[in-house]
């Protein structure tokens, strides 16, 4: 499978302004968006996937935290937090074919999101960032160890991806990688998506040759 790239929004933007910028993008890039607004109602959530969706023919969307705003916006899937509830839970509510994602920080709630039945988990954050201040990295070895503990499962990693780290982080065994302000945030937004791209592509046709 090819390394993932998930763009999660940045909970600082207006719907308006996220559109724009979608729309300057070559958005076949992006494997999976995260709206990820944590201060907005359920409807806002619903309103936000009903305008970007269109915009995403080849991306999955998925809403952070609220099943039940993925479930009324008709959400490709729902990514789980640790407020939220469990991937178990989830899955015995969800219709088949909705995509569960978790948020974990631990080799062992890796492990215990893709028993659940998560059908990919995102491990953070791995390398500082400024999103969040004061709290030391797990770093790549932490990473490595949730990437095993979940497989066959996908872990995506997050928190100070640069396209000069992806090789590290694919190395370490990560299914793909996820970013915020790095792409939407960023004064070049298609050029930094078409630059995550081109490294995940080149580390995968690296290790088709070393194979």
């Amino acid at each position: 499978m090819k390394p993932q790239l998930h763009v999660i929004t940045t909970g600082q933007q207006e719907l308006g302004e996220v559109a724009a910028i979608l729309e300057r993008c070559p958005t076949a890039l992006i494997d999976v968006l995260h709206v990820r607004e944590k201060h907005r109602s359920a409807r806002e959530l619903v309103a936000w996937h009903a305008r970007l969706k269109p915009l995403l023919p080849h991306t999955a969307v998925v809403l952070n935290d609220r099943l039940d705003a993925a479930l009324a916006a008709g959400a490709d899937g729902v990514q789980l937090t640790g407020s939220s509830l469990s991937a178990a839970q989830a899955r015995r509510i969800a219709p088949p074919g909705l995509a569960i994602g978790c948020s974990v920080h631990s080799a062992e709630e890796a492990k215990s999101a893709a028993r659940e039945g998560a059908d990919f988990v995102i491990f953070g954050h791995v390398f500082a960032t400024g999103s969040k201040p004061g709290l030391a990295p797990r770093g790549l070895p932490a990473l490595a160890e949730a990437a095993a503990a979940a497989s066959p499962v996908p872990v995506i990693a997050i928190g100070g991806m640069t396209p000069d780290r992806v090789s590290d982080v694919l190395a370490a065994g990560a299914g793909g990688i996820a970013v915020l302000s790095s792409v939407l945030l960023h004064e070049d937004p298609a050029g930094q998506l078409a630059a995550f791209r081109e490294a995940l592509n080149r580390h995968t046709s690296r290790s088709e040759l070393d194979s």
